[in-house]
This record gives C-alpha cells, structure tokens and sequence, in this order.
C-alpha cells in the first residue's frame, strides 16, 4: 500500500502536505536536543563535539523514518480494533437477516452494537441517513476501510443489492473466511512469538549486559579511557532497542473475539 493511500485511511480528514513538513519539523526539533545533549555531556567531559554532529545526523534519519510510520501503526490500529469483534457484529447481521429484517435496518442493528466494530457500521448507517444511497454509502466505506476483512464483507452486500443474491450464504461464507483467518493469526501468533523472545533474550539482555561488562573490562585491561558521553551513546541505542522489541512484541498480539 502507498503511503498516501496509508496516510489517507489511517487520517480521513488529514493533511498529507502537512504531517509530512510536521514530520520534518519534529526530527529537527528531536535531532537537535539530543544532539545538543551529547555536545553538552562532551563539553563537560572535554571529550570531542564533533562526534554530536555523527548523532544529529543518525537521530535525524531514524526519528524521520520513525514518525513517518506512524499513519502505519495507526492503521495497524484500526485494523486491529476493528477487527477484534468483527466477527461477532457479522453473526449479528446475519441473525437480523434471518429474522425477516431488511438489510438497512439490520445495518442499524449492528451499529447499536457495544462493539468496536460497531462503530464503522453506525458510520456507514449515517451517511444513509443523511440522504446518501446505501450503494454510495458503502463505497465510501470501502476507500476509508483499513480492514480486507470488512472491505470484502462490504463488497459482498454491494453485490448482493446489485445482482440481487442471496446475502445470507454470502455472510456464511464471508463468517467462515473470518473464522479461518483468525484462526490463522493465532496460529502465526504462536510461531512468531518464541523466535521473537529469543532474538529479545540474546539482542535485548544478553548480549547488551554482557558487551557493555567485557567493553569496561576490556579497556581498563587495554587502559583505553571510556568516557561518559560513550557509555551514553550506547545507553541511547539500547533504550531505542527496547522500544523496538516492545512495539514488535504489541505488533505480534492478535487482536481477535470470537
């Protein structure tokens, strides 16, 4: 997915031009302070300043590449919120339509959900309300949706007005598709996570405990002079590795109800 169409599902009402000049503005801001930092834990322990400059540089790029990941993580978000019951608020719509209910007020029913999916459903009830045909509706649903599984499921009931199937074997269908899927996150959950708590057992305690360890050790045998603003150049990359391992593990979960 390109990261305009990223950035416009994960932000409808967005500004592309500007979160990018923001973006830029930030990593300045950011990369400036912690450079300033550095240059001043130098200063202090008479140690270079130009190796400030090599983190300016560094901390720039990596808080650029950074923030503009976050439409990404926050339509990961979305689709995992709405995802987490969707399945439930499917049976539901289902159960309407086999009660006798017309498709449009079944749709209302699921939006007075207490879901999280409810909420994109009570969306898309609006936009009819408003005066907007259900056909119209549901595509713009489609363009904002950050999720396949309810984009197909709104494709589906888009079919079925047009061509005039049966909605009900497509919805048990399209229930059987979810079930599948989540089924298979958790699956995958299960595989990635014990690699995963090793890459962070050896990445994220082992070897940082222990390399810092025989680095002191091994200077004060070599009598290299480790300085300060060193240890806090090390200190930093290891904070940034465990921020790294706790949005990978977050990233991991599946978010699923059945």
């Amino acid at each position: 997915m390109k990261f305009e169409e990223t950035f416009k599902k994960s932000e409808p009402n967005g500004n592309l031009k500007k979160f990018v000049r923001m973006t830029i503005v930030l990593s300045l801001i950011i990369s400036t302070l912690v450079a300033g930092l550095i240059a001043g834990l130098l200063l202090f322990n008479r140690q270079p300043v130009y190796h400030a400059g090599v983190v300016f540089v560094i901390v720039l790029i990596l808080s650029n590449l950074l923030l503009r990941y976050i439409p990404t993580m926050k339509l990961n978000g979305k689709k995992a919120f709405l995802e987490s019951d969707l399945l439930y608020s499917v049976r539901h719509l289902l159960l309407k339509l086999e009660s006798g209910s017309s498709l449009l007020n079944s749709l209302e029913s699921v939006s007075k959900l207490d879901t999280n999916s409810s909420d994109y459903f009570k969306q898309l009830v609006f936009d009819v309300s408003m005066g907007m045909n259900l056909e119209d509706a549901i595509v713009r649903a489609t363009e904002y949706s950050p999720s396949r599984a309810y984009t197909k499921l709104l494709s589906e009931i888009k079919t079925s007005i047009k061509t005039g199937a049966d909605l009900q074997n497509t919805l048990k269908s399209t229930l059987e598709d979810i079930t599948k899927q989540h089924l298979i996150h958790i699956q995958e959950y299960g595989k990635k996570l014990n690699p995963m708590t090793m890459f962070y057992m050896i990445l994220g305690a082992i070897l940082p405990s222990l390399g810092t360890a025989m680095l002191i050790v091994g200077s004060s045998m070599m009598n290299i002079e480790v300085t300060f603003g060193f240890l806090a150049f090390i200190l930093f990359f290891l904070l940034i590795g465990q921020i790294f391992f706790v949005m990978a593990f977050r990233s991991l979960k599946p978010e699923v109800m059945g």
